[in-house]
């Protein structure tokens, strides 16, 4: 049996009334009561001879107030006794006693305002699900949740309501299209939970953000991404009449690389700083008033420091992985870092734990044309020592403060004649499309001629595929080799592109 004794010692509100109380009552009795300290029975160092005595057999820990000049009162405990008021020399080797038990880092203070209330939560639960079953209602578990609906959101509201919630193993798929990639997706309950997180806290960092941030945000995206990125060119260059360099930033595996314990360092500092500040301009209502900050710490905690590969259920075929960097993959990824993609809320992680770079390279760089897609930066400048001077010192605050590292191949300073961001090439006075692009049109369309010929589908299917590429594209100067592609095409039996071949209509059925 171990020599090491543990005595859980629980503190009763009487003791508060004691003469010079020993464990400081006045201010933290409600802590005391409301939770169980334990503490070893580590011993004391011997003030004379310096060595350890009774370790295993006595807990001593000194306490705030003394009892004399001499003499300080601490807490004595041994298998059979609790001495709450000794006193000794102050010269012993007493441990420290700690007033409460440890609690990692929270952003959450006693000024909370508002505490959601079960049907609250469960008002919250219905909607993240509505939200969420959008774009997966054909899939297994969603269709599964829904034959009992009304229990399933109920049982997620009420685990949410007593903090019980578990999280569900993850499933994991690989994508090969535009890049090899693993794919994490959550279970649906665990997705409308997260969905509920967003929903709360997503307005709060919109704030935050600046415009120039293009990923995952309503009114943004990768076309207007580009369109931003042709008006800082041709602002810097005076509509191209004067050179100018840009910074391309890409950082080695991003997503795999996030640390987690900073992005919630970054999170608990950011809704600190907004509790109480207004929710509208010349509002007096402020975000304390209308967020359970203490029930969206829960929610952050539980979907932050979930681990995605714990029992992850690995879809499809995996064969890709061979040949996949295993900087890409978050098997590979050390302890505590790592986000999976394909989650609602990495999407807003990855803008937040990023926006600590947009606002160095606009406030302290002084970067007037800056854009940012997720992990894909441009800096643009006329003077390209400046430029330099900005890509050694991006990357030094990277290091320092991310935890993130500069790809070395990617990150590079080239000229504004030929820009290439988000699957565009930014040339004087017009765009392409990448070459990427225009080959995956090709496919599509080669595809659709197969099933044309084999007379197996559809023509409403193709013709969503179809229209999906040439409303992309019509934003591009690809007019010319969009006609080369179809006016032959056998497509044209049963579509009419138009004279412009923005958009397929159908004019015969199959």
């Amino acid at each position: 049996m171990s020599r090491r004794l543990y005595i859980v010692i629980i503190f009763v509100l009487t003791l508060a009334s004691v003469q010079g109380s020993v464990c400081a009552f006045d201010k933290s009795a409600h802590a005391f009561m409301s939770e169980m300290l334990t503490n070893t029975a580590s011993g004391y160092r011997n003030r004379d001879s310096g060595g350890l005595n009774n370790v295993g057999g006595n807990g001593n820990y000194w306490c705030a107030v003394p009892n004399s000049a001499a003499n300080g009162r601490y807490l004595n405990f041994n298998s059979g006794n609790v001495n709450p008021l000794n006193n000794n020399n102050r010269a012993n080797g007493f441990s420290v006693r700690a007033v409460r038990a440890f609690k990692s880092q929270s952003f959450i203070t006693n000024t909370t305002a508002l505490e959601l209330t079960f049907d609250q939560i469960h008002e919250l639960t219905t909607k993240a699900y509505l939200i969420e079953r959008k774009n997966i209602r054909n899939h297994f578990h969603p269709l599964q949740f829904e034959v009992e609906l009304e229990k399933r959101i109920y049982d997620i509201a009420r685990s949410l309501y007593r903090r019980e919630y578990q999280t569900k193993p993850y499933g994991c798929f690989m994508i090969e299209e535009p890049t090899i990639r693993e794919v994490f997706f959550p279970h649906v309950d665990d997705a409308t939970v997260s969905h509920i997180l967003f929903d709360m806290i997503s307005p709060i960092f919109e704030k935050t953000f600046i415009y120039d941030s293009y990923s995952c945000r309503v009114g943004k995206g990768t076309l207007f991404g580009i369109e931003r990125m042709e008006h800082h060119i041709r602002s810097c260059t005076d509509n191209y009449r004067r050179e100018a360099g840009v910074l391309n930033l890409d950082i080695s595996g991003y997503f795999m690389n996030i640390n987690k314990g900073i992005l919630y360092s970054i999170i608990c500092d950011t809704l600190q700083e907004y509790k109480f500040r207004p929710v509208l301009r010349n509002s007096t209502t402020v975000w304390n008033d209308v967020i359970d900050f203490a029930f969206v710490d829960y929610l952050i905690r539980l979907d932050l420091f979930t681990n995605p590969l714990e029992n992850c259920r690995m879809i499809g075929d995996q064969s890709a992985r061979k040949v996949m960097p295993q900087s890409k993959s978050l098997i590979f990824s050390p302890l505590g870092t790592g986000v999976p993609i394909g989650k609602v809320t990495n999407q807003l992680n990855s803008n937040i734990y990023l926006n600590v770079l947009d606002q160095y390279v606009k406030r302290d760089l002084h970067g007037k044309y800056w854009g940012r897609y997720v992990d894909d930066g441009k800096l643009i400048d006329m003077d390209l020592i400046y430029l330099e001077e900005c890509k050694y010192a991006i990357g030094e605050f990277l290091q320092d403060k991310l935890k993130l590292k500069m790809h070395p191949e990617k990150t590079k300073i080239t000229s504004t004649e030929e820009v290439f961001f988000l699957g565009a090439v930014l040339r004087p006075y017009r765009r392409y499309a990448s070459n990427q692009t225009m080959s995956r049109f090709h496919k599509c369309v080669e595809a659709c001629e197969e099933l044309l010929k084999a007379g197996e589908t559809d023509p409403h299917i193709m013709m969503s595929s179809l229209n999906s590429y040439l409303g992309y594209l019509k934003h591009f100067n690809e007019r010319k080799a969009i006609k080369l592609t179809l006016e032959n095409s056998p497509l044209c039996q049963i579509f009419n592109f138009g004279a412009k071949y923005e958009r397929a209509t159908i004019i015969k059925s199959v």
